[in-house]
């Protein structure tokens, strides 16, 4: 998930009354619950090496048990060496809570981004197998305004946190008003909310702050059990398109629609091309939208084969989970390969989904060419 989906969780979680356990709990949790993003920082590097690095050794099962007990040495060296001396009055840090709540928020993260498409490696560094929810949109503004209400009935009970508030409900404001993947019928639900929200906020007195969050935390969780529901009926109901149009099936992943719950583009693998149904998991296909496919292209190519060997392409290799390639001819005789994964071309137009460019010169050579981005 987002990371913006990530605090707004650890934040939720220490609103359910976690926070009061121990000085500095709430920003435990919180920086736990983005910890296993440090891998993000291979961009800074190149994006192959990101495509390598991503949702692995960090988000694996040996980086849940040693990441807290990181995070907790740091937050006890912060509270012995900072708060003791400019605050001695105030309580120490509990190590032992700390701890807890590391590990809490660590693992939280971990079992959020397995809901997603792009994936995460679970059992890291022990095996790089990939697992896939395909149940949430990597951003899920859904989420946002669930989580978030909760959050911010405690946040603007000062004005530090009325600031923290603000700049985060306009910073998701803006994200979901710039995002052309946005529904323009959930725009106006957004702000219907928030509308809402100033209204009623005030019969939420302080005491009740704690249940507002813990109620957060369930509909967060019954709405992601929904959504990892509703991709496998949506699955079921593609593979039923597929068999009355006759298609030879290999595989079928329905991919989440940003801001659109009841919606799923599935992939549908077939041995010459990837057709993207269109389904409403509670109503079926739908109706006069038709598939729209997208050429897998000749994996087994020489000119292919040599784009996929070049070793500035090894990290999209092992990410790559609905490859598709297009090989096109260049005035000097050399080839350019695009590299597509299907799951970058859900909802977007046709073309989209390149992750990584391949030229080929006439002596068969690669050379990177640069990344286009999603």
């Amino acid at each position: 998930m987002d990371p913006l989906t990530h605090t707004l969780t650890g934040a939720c979680l220490a609103e359910t009354g976690l926070k009061r356990r121990s000085p500095l709990a709430a920003a435990t949790l919180i920086i736990a619950a983005n910890l296993p993003d440090l891998d993000g920082t291979c961009y800074l590097h190149s994006a192959d090496l990101a495509f390598a690095v991503r949702r692995g050794w960090s988000h694996g099962v040996l980086a849940v048990l040693v990441l807290p007990v990181l995070l907790t040495a740091a937050m006890t060296l912060v509270d012995r060496q900072v708060l003791r001396r400019t605050s001695p009055s105030l309580p120490p840090a509990r190590p032992a809570v700390l701890l807890a709540l590391s590990f809490l928020g660590v693992l939280v993260h971990v079992l959020m981004d397995w809901p997603n498409s792009y994936g995460v490696r679970l059992l890291m560094p022990f095996s790089g197998r990939w697992f896939y929810g395909d149940a949430l949109f990597i951003a899920d503004p859904w989420l946002w305004l669930v989580l978030g209400s909760a959050v911010m009935l405690s946040w603007v009970g000062n004005r530090a946190g009325v600031v923290a508030a603000v700049v985060v409900a306009s910073g998701a404001t803006l994200a979901v008003l710039l995002n052309p993947l946005t529904p323009d019928w959930f725009t106006a639900v957004w702000f219907a909310w928030i509308a809402a929200w100033l209204v009623f906020r005030g019969r939420l007195n302080r005491t009740r702050r704690p249940t507002a969050a813990v109620c957060a935390i369930a509909v967060a969780v019954a709405y992601i059990g929904a959504m990892i529901a509703g991709s496998r009926i949506a699955e079921r109901q593609a593979r039923r398109v597929a068999a009355e149009r006759g298609w030879t099936v290999d595989e079928a992943a329905a991919m989440p629609l940003a801001a659109q719950p009841l919606r799923r583009d599935v992939i549908v693998a077939t041995p010459g091309r990837y057709e993207f149904v269109p389904v409403n998991w509670l109503l079926g296909s739908v109706a006069g939208v038709e598939p729209r496919p997208l050429a897998r292209g000749e994996q087994g190519d020489p000119v292919v084969n040599a784009a996929l060997a070049a070793p500035f392409v090894s990290g999209v290799r092992a990410w790559l989970r609905f490859p598709a390639f297009e090989v096109r001819s260049l005035p000097d005789g050399g080839r350019r390969v695009l590299i597509r994964d299907a799951r970058f071309a859900v909802g977007t137009p046709s073309g989209y989904g390149v992750v990584a460019i391949v030229y080929i010169d006439r002596a068969g050579t690669p050379r990177p060419g640069p990344h286009p981005g999603r």
